[in-house]
């Protein structure tokens, strides 16, 4: 089979220079993971890249790499591909209706696509009605809100719900134009922020859950789905004036209330029609039980850890529960998994070169143009998660002695 994977990251975005470093060793990971998996399983992969990344000639295990100079580019090499190509797959995110808008694009080529169908990521994708879809299925939601940037929104938290507050993007992903709230003074600056990262036209208030942030991993074939794993998420909610991030994770989490986020993570996916391949489902773990968070209809940064250690090729079964309906009987996982971001200088292009074949980089820290920093993405496995915690210690020294040598 022969799968053309599109990640928006490294592709379009980087190619339009609207991307953030962070968020590039993100993309490129996830990347770099799915097609490593995919030609494990014997696939032939084809992938597309911004020139302006590929001329670092990245470790990216395709059969051919195609260059694009710009979205509308990445757009044309899509659709130049689709007659070529067996199945497809895009990595991107739901703001802005980036991921829909491009699975609808395949989905209208006639090329079948191992992501959830473009009407499915229209229902998860909007916070707000899937929180009432949720609510409405008798499943956990954080108290929720709707606002568009016209509206006069301190009185109307008053009487509707207590600080803190998380105040975010209608469709944002990970922790764009995300901020935690403790009292009005800080909404203003709230919304601004949301104004200032993304192209949003109305924003969500949800009332700030005490818990353990995770997600679970799933596969789903049409109306079944199948958990894998429950993943720690290492996140830092900024006030508006601060930097909210996602920084990493570690795989799997040994908690009390797994079974329960599994069958909870299981009941969501399965109110929705159309929901394929993988999925990850965001949860807040408290003492009430697990309270569902967010749906992502996409590959998620926690399949790259949970791949290291699957004892199955875990891009294999995306493939068949996407195209055959087909769940495996079993999915394994052997050990642990610690992933994390890495703060970075610009590379050299020499450093670059060194760090591809590094022990334990899954993304080097490509160059961004606008940008100071660079950032890369490392993990470490082991038997215990203290092993693995030491293995990603390792691997981040030895991108830091790389760099700094």
């Amino acid at each position: 089979m022969n799968v053309l994977v599109y990640e928006h990251a490294s592709g379009g975005g980087f190619a339009e220079g609207a991307v953030s470093p962070g968020i590039l060793a993100e993309g490129f990971g996830m990347l770099r993971s799915i097609a490593e998996g995919f030609k494990t399983a014997g696939y032939e992969v084809t992938v597309i890249v911004a020139a302006e990344l590929s001329r670092f000639n990245p470790p990216i295990p395709a059969d051919c790499i195609i260059p694009v100079f710009s979205f509308n580019e990445a757009q044309g090499a899509i659709l130049k591909a689709c007659p070529n190509v067996d199945a497809a797959y895009v990595i991107a995110p739901e703001t802005g209706g980036t991921l829909q808008s491009l699975v609808e694009f395949i989905e209208q080529n006639g090329v079948p696509l191992l992501n959830c169908r473009s009407s499915a990521i229209q229902s998860v994708s909007n916070k707000a009605a899937l929180s009432e879809t949720l609510n409405h299925k008798s499943i956990k939601t954080p108290k929720t809100f709707v606002y568009n940037f016209s509206d006069s929104v301190k009185e109307a938290i008053k009487s509707k719900i207590d600080f803190p507050v998380v105040i975010k993007p209608l469709d944002g992903v990970g922790c764009s134009g995300l901020s935690l709230v403790k009292d009005e003074s800080q909404i203003k600056d709230a919304i601004a922020k949301i104004n200032e990262e993304l192209a949003s036209e109305a924003f969500v208030i949800q009332k700030y859950l005490n818990g353990k942030a995770v997600s679970v991993s799933l596969l789903c074939a049409g109306n079944k789905a199948l958990p894998v794993s429950l993943n720690q998420q290492i996140v830092n909610l900024g006030a508006p004036k601060e930097i909210s991030n996602y920084l990493g994770g570690y795989i799997p989490l040994d908690h009390p209330l797994k079974q329960e986020a599994f069958k909870a993570a299981k009941d969501v996916v399965e109110c929705f029609t159309g929901l394929k391949g993988y999925v990850g489902v965001d949860f807040i773990l408290t003492e009430e039980g697990p309270v569902v968070v967010d749906v992502n209809p996409r590959l998620t940064t926690s399949f790259i850890g949970l791949s290291k250690i699957a004892g199955f090729n875990f891009a294999k079964s995306i493939a068949d529960a996407a195209l055959n309906g087909e769940l495996p009987d079993t999915t394994p996982v052997s050990g642990y998994c610690c992933f994390k971001k890495i703060e970075t200088p610009k590379p050299e292009s020499n450093a670059l070169q060194k760090l591809y074949a590094a022990p334990g980089v899954v993304s080097p820290p490509f160059p961004v143009a606008d940008c100071e920093k660079s950032y890369a993405l490392a993990s470490g496995e082991g038997n215990t998660l203290e092993e693995a915690q030491v293995m990603f210690e390792e691997a981040k020294k030895r991108i830091l002695d790389i760099l700094y040598a």
